[in-house]
């Protein structure tokens, strides 16, 4: 009877510890066949398939400066991760964390480059006004989608491509360096840069601040109010009302605090990276905090693992271009492919549905043989 108890109280016994390890196996297997995918097409394509396979694999850890980029480039896209999460969470597939990282850089700019403040308070306030005004644009989809039943996604990606123009229009406008080759900003004043952690790096105070976005988000998710009643419209939105939840007060919330961290990240990573504003588009950062977050199962204590996985095949696949000429457009393929065998209901279905009926089967007979 003591042994049966107890089967029954182990966490490989219950429903929510089995879905966990089938999302583990389904992720797991998905990255797998992405890498897989990414040798065979390298085998193919690449004059020297075994120097190409060398520095995808082992390129980002062979030198401290290859290692250094690495962390460069983990720094935005956990932050943007956990604005996908946020989104995401509260079942609204709302794309504009490409267009607030980009206008981010672009406000953040146009502080830096207006306001004199002391070194220290004027990165600071640069951040915090990408983040406001991201974080207010954000809203306009969230709006649109609760007031007049507009598809977020759709309104989302139009928003992107606005705030696109609308951020080279100012720059080109109002800080444009006239003796610049191309649509670029004057420099960044010294006093508005972002504090460097380690010289000659690039590695700046940003990481300090994606580690610490990282516990506060997965705090605020799992154990406030706020962030139960996210999940909680994200998981079913009718029972959600039913409860007392304000529907709509929720989801614009949940992306107003989504594309405000997305517009922080954009601010931090042209203030931490770069002399001045030289973006002509968008940058791929908030595509890559989709792929992040549905990796990560939309839990952000997951997302600088993905963060760290995807970082170190992007860097790789530079590497191995640097060092081979293999192009490095095949990175995008494997997101792709991996987000494909995630994000298809089917894949894995059978495996998941006998796993089911097995533990269920084994739950009753545990019970039965107790009740006797």
């Amino acid at each position: 009877m003591d042994k049966l108890k107890e089967r029954l109280r182990k966490p490989g016994m219950t429903q929510e510890t089995l879905e966990k390890r089938f999302s583990m196996l389904r992720t797991g297997l998905a990255v797998s066949i992405g890498i897989a995918l990414s040798i065979i097409i390298i085998l193919i394509v690449s004059d020297d398939p075994a120097l190409s396979i060398k520095y995808l694999l082992i390129g980002p850890v062979m030198n401290l400066n290859n290692f250094y980029s690495l962390f460069t480039m983990w720094i935005p896209i956990v932050i943007t991760g956990l604005a996908v999460c946020i989104m995401f969470s509260a079942n609204q597939f709302n794309l504009f964390a490409e267009g607030a990282f980009f206008f981010g850089a672009v406000v953040a700019s146009g502080v830096a480059l207006s306001v004199n403040l002391p070194a220290g308070i004027h990165p600071v306030v640069c951040v915090l006004a990408a983040a406001a005004v991201c974080g207010l644009m954000g809203a306009i989809p969230a709006l649109m989608r609760h007031k007049l039943g507009a598809s977020e996604m759709v309104a989302s990606l139009m928003l992107n491509y606005a705030v696109l123009q609308l951020g080279l229009f100012i720059i080109s406008y109002f800080f444009r360096d006239a003796n610049a080759g191309s649509v670029a900003s004057r420099k960044y004043p010294e006093s508005a840069k972002l504090l460097e952690l380690i010289p000659r790096s690039n590695i700046h105070v940003g990481l300090i601040v994606a580690v610490v976005l990282v516990v506060l988000v997965y705090f605020f998710m799992y154990h406030t109010r706020w962030g139960y009643e996210i999940r909680l419209v994200g998981q079913n939105e009718k029972f959600a009302k039913y409860t007392g939840v304000s529907i709509g007060a929720v989801t614009v919330f949940s992306q107003v605090l989504g594309s405000a961290l997305a517009g922080g990240a954009g601010a931090m990573e042209t203030l931490g990276l770069y002399s001045r504003f030289s973006y002509t588009s968008l940058t791929g950062h908030g595509w890559d905090g989709v792929t992040l977050a549905i990796l990560a199962g939309r839990n952000p204590k997951y997302i600088p693992l993905a963060a760290l996985f995807l970082a170190y095949l992007r860097k790789g696949a530079d590497l191995m271009s640097m060092k081979t000429g293999m192009q490095t457009d095949f990175v995008s393929i494997i997101q792709a492919v991996i987000l494909v065998f995630l994000l298809a209901e089917q894949f894995l279905s059978r495996y998941r549905q006998k796993k089911t009926y097995a533990l269920s089967k084994q739950l009753e007979t545990a019970r039965e043989e107790m009740g006797g």
